[in-house]
């Protein structure tokens, strides 16, 4: 197999001058060194693997002056850990940081952020990544320490045994108060997903919604994700003509606010404990740009 074989597997949907790309940027390892070609054949026993901003020095795009300072992503780092032991670590995302590395991508990512983080306290932990939250959402996201964590979370993800519960802004209210969005989702080749009712196209896509509050003529739904696709909640939202606030590409052309960026924040998560094998579930509140939204009825007062 050649090393462009194997990126290909990796990112199926990227572009062949992406991925090259991301060899020329020395963002690929073949056995922990950078790879010095896309078409590399990689022996048996040979392990690639992608990180997300090139070694220290060997950035290519740095001023020479540069390559000798070694850059800390510390100095971004804005990330909040809810929850952590010896098996997994839950952490709040905030919006605008995307999870992981995707081609051509040269900025800190959260699992970068995370894995620099526990060097730097000298811990030989494999950080695994689970799943993934849209760039421009916030929320709560677990991630594996150990291979065992990371082989019964990939587990539980895949066979939907995962609770998973977002709260969002949307435009409009939505009617009936309450129901299931089944539909079929498909991504062209930009990255715009779209939905279909047609069969044997994309995947198949479940989202339950309950309307929570209504201000004015935006709505707080709360949302409950039974398969985890890209852009799920937003799609089917849009398609109900309930698009979340601030959703510059399914929001049928709303511009996203900067100071407040996309309505939309996973609250809730639920799963069987690697290390125990007991339940356990993880929450917050709702952040303060999307709480101000639908401040609590005042309750009257005796005159």
């Amino acid at each position: 197999m050649t090393l462009s074989d194997w990126l290909i597997q990796q990112f199926p949907h990227a572009k062949r001058t992406a991925l090259r790309q991301m060899v020329d940027d020395r963002r690929v390892l073949i056995n922990g060194k950078p790879a010095t070609r896309f078409t590399a054949v990689m022996a048996v026993g040979d392990r690639a693997s992608v990180i997300d901003r090139p070694l220290p020095g060997m950035d290519p795009r740095m001023p020479k002056g540069d390559r000798a300072r070694k850059p800390t992503l510390r100095e971004s780092r804005h990330y909040d850990i809810v929850f952590e032991d010896d098996d997994i670590l839950i952490v709040y995302k905030p919006p605008g940081l995307l999870t992981s590395t995707v081609p051509n991508e040269p900025r800190p990512t959260l699992l970068a952020m995370i894995r620099d983080d526990q060097a730097r306290q000298n811990l030989r932990v494999r950080v695994g990544l689970i799943h993934r939250l849209d760039r421009d959402a916030s929320g709560l996201l677990v991630f594996s320490k150990t291979d065992e964590a990371y082989q019964s979370l990939k587990s539980q993800f895949f066979h939907h045994a995962v609770q998973r519960v977002y709260h969002a802004a949307v435009r409009g209210k939505p009617k009936p108060a309450a129901g299931r969005i089944e539909t079929r989702l498909v991504e062209r080749a930009d990255g715009h997903v779209y939905s279909t009712k047609q069969q044997g196209r994309g995947d198949r896509a479940v989202t339950d919604y309950e309307l929570v509050r209504t201000v004015g003529k935006v709505s707080l739904v709360r949302v409950t994700l039974h398969t985890g696709r890209k852009h799920q909640i937003r799609v089917h939202m849009s398609q109900k003509n309930w698009s979340i606030v601030g959703d510059a590409i399914y929001g049928h052309g709303e511009k996203s606010p900067p100071e407040t960026g996309l309505m939309l924040v996973a609250t809730k998560l639920g799963f069987q404990h690697p290390g125990t094998g007991r339940p356990v579930s993880f929450e917050i509140p709702l952040p303060e740009e999307i709480a101000a939204l639908f401040p609590e009825p005042q309750k009257p007062t005796d005159s």
